[in-house]
């Protein structure tokens, strides 16, 4: 399978996300994408970029992929992430981070797909690293 929802598709997603094009991987999600992460509940393109601007302000972020199955309406991955802190963040909504800092996990993500974009972002940790 190519095109949404295909391993490809969702690679190139990660690709832009880890090189901090946030148009490239914000032309990912619906205008009303409804995000459910670890550090966030937000809703709308806008507010999810935004959120990740000012994470990526302080941390650095990798999103590596370890496990996909997708179809055109829906995907579901397994994740590694590593945050290294740039800059002191005390009240990072998951606890703590402290310049130098570096935390890993595994986590899923579910990502409803429709018309070609995300609708809907669910995701949660597995395993702490």
């Amino acid at each position: 399978m190519t095109g949404p929802g295909s391993r490809a598709w969702f690679e190139g997603y990660l690709a832009a996300f880890n090189a901090c094009d946030y148009d490239g991987f914000g032309a990912y999600y619906a205008d009303n994408v409804s995000f459910h992460g670890q550090a966030a509940k937000l809703s709308g393109r806008d507010a999810v970029v935004r959120f990740y601007r000012e994470v990526h302000g302080r941390l650095d972020e990798r999103i590596d992929l370890l496990g996909y199955v997708g179809s055109p309406s829906l995907a579901a991955a397994e994740i590694r992430t590593t945050l290294i802190a740039r800059k002191d963040w005390p009240d990072f909504p998951t606890g703590s981070f402290v310049k130098g800092d570096r935390r890993q996990s595994i986590n899923f993500a579910f990502y409803d797909i429709a018309n070609g974009l995300f609708t809907r972002i669910r995701s949660a940790r597995f395993a702490r690293l």
